[in-house]
């Protein structure tokens, strides 16, 4: 069987004050959403990778270790491009292991339930966010305070460092916490298969899998990764 094509290209992007030049590879042949994501986490982490540089020259250090999981608590919005590629990752898990991660995404979507936060409502994403944290769920993925997933992590979740002291990010209103500056080029996701749709919290990624789109447009990588940067220039405007 012949391996399948890819197509490589040199990125070179503006973003905020950030100059980003990344190569980027992705299949040449039409595919599914999801099958780009590895590319997008490598854009994603080049951004992130340049404002990490930029704090270093004024002397500032980012204070997230491995270990520290405050903000593994809070509401992580996840894109149907994103839920895609997890629920894929989950299925090629050994049989106990995605038992034990099925029982620990009933167990947050059963505390959403009962705090009437399954569905956002009226609330803004900044109370939804802070009622979130408040009841303390912790991400399925999370194991010993550190991602298990962390390779494979969702894209806001490359995108939020702080350089205050750790122990400030438990705060029930994380009062003092200094985040770092980085573009939020992971927005762009959300809009990647269809202009209609938005985000869900990632502890109800299978409450969402049960009601998912099933159909889904293949294209081919380049016209992907030109999408979620036409998406990321919208955005700018």
């Amino acid at each position: 069987m012949a391996a399948e094509a890819h197509s490589t290209a040199t990125l070179r992007l503006t973003v905020g004050d950030l100059r980003i030049v990344h190569p980027i590879t992705v299949p040449s042949s039409p595919v599914a959403a999801a099958d780009i994501v590895p590319a997008l986490q490598g854009l994603v982490n080049a951004v992130v990778d340049a404002a990490e540089a930029g704090l270093k020259k004024s002397g500032e250090t980012i204070s997230c270790r491995k270990g520290c999981g405050a903000c593994c608590r809070q509401l992580v919005p996840v894109s149907r491009t994103e839920g895609e590629r997890l629920l894929a990752l989950i299925e090629a898990m050994p049989g106990e292991r995605r038992a034990t991660l099925h029982a620990r995404f009933a167990a947050a979507e059963a505390a959403l339930d009962g705090a009437g936060l399954a569905a956002r409502g009226q609330k803004s994403d900044r109370e939804l966010s802070l009622a979130y944290f408040a009841l303390a769920i912790p991400c399925p993925f999370l194991e010993e305070e550190s991602c298990s997933i962390h390779p494979e992590r969702p894209l806001v979740c490359r995108e939020y460092l702080v350089t205050s002291p750790a122990e400030l990010c438990a705060g029930p209103a994380q009062e003092g916490v200094t985040p770092v500056a980085v573009p939020k080029v992971s927005m762009a996701a959300r809009s990647l298969q269809d202009e209609s749709e938005d985000w869900f919290p990632l502890a109800g990624l299978m409450a969402w899998a049960a009601t998912r789109p099933r159909k889904s447009v293949r294209r081919t990588g380049p016209e992907w990764v030109q999408r979620f940067l036409s998406a990321i220039g919208a955005r700018k405007r």
